[in-house]
């Protein structure tokens, strides 16, 4: 009686299909919103509520942080999500919190854009933070304008990548997760090492 062969290897054995999935998703989206001229999208709802949050509780501490607030707040609540998720033992979850960092940095960009158009319609017909904030720091200039515009968009959009890119790692076996930080710890040795015997 002849044995029967080994089942051939299964070449997705190990990976985690639901967080693929939400990693393939979350960058499609990314890519969805920054090609488009205007990046808003439902979740920038949640963002606005936290956004007014952030000025109602500074408000008490002086003009500057008022209109700074709501910027902060923004920001403030899915970094400190991430960062508690990543103490927790939540990673993916922490990613996942950490590309909506990315997404909020894409719509404050977009806003400090406005700053000196002013042609975006505000909540209750207010008035535009990053005009008050770019004026009173003397960076109202366009130059000015576009620049700090355009570094927190790329910081928005490098943030949103990064996220995508950490949860499709985390949907890999754990084996080949342990693989590619072991492989990147060697990279970051050699560099340092490097780095050390050029001064």
């Amino acid at each position: 009686m002849r044995a029967s062969a080994p089942p051939p290897p299964q070449a997705f054995a190990g990976i985690r299909g639901t967080r693929l999935a939400a990693g393939a998703a979350l960058g499609f989206w990314t890519l969805a919103l920054i090609l488009r001229d205007n990046p808003w999208s439902f979740l920038d709802w949640i963002n606005l509520a936290f956004h007014e949050a952030g000025h109602l509780f500074l408000l008490p501490f002086g003009e500057t942080l008022h209109f700074l607030g709501g910027t902060l707040f923004q920001l403030l609540v899915p970094l400190l999500l991430s960062v508690r998720l990543v103490v927790q033992g939540s990673p993916f979850s922490a990613a996942a919190c950490s590309w909506w960092l990315g997404e909020n940095l894409l719509g404050i960009a977009f806003y400090m854009a406005d700053a000196r158009e002013l042609k975006l319609p505000l909540v209750g017909g207010g008035e535009n933070d990053w005009n008050h904030l770019f004026y009173q720091w003397g960076l109202l200039g366009e130059d000015s304008v576009g620049l700090v515009a355009s570094v927190t968009r790329g910081m928005g959009v490098g943030i949103m990548l990064a996220s995508c890119l950490w949860m499709l790692a985390l949907a890999l076996p754990e084996e080949t997760q342990a693989a590619l930080l072991d492989g990147l710890a060697r990279r970051w040795t050699r560099g340092q090492a490097f780095c050390s015997r050029g001064e």
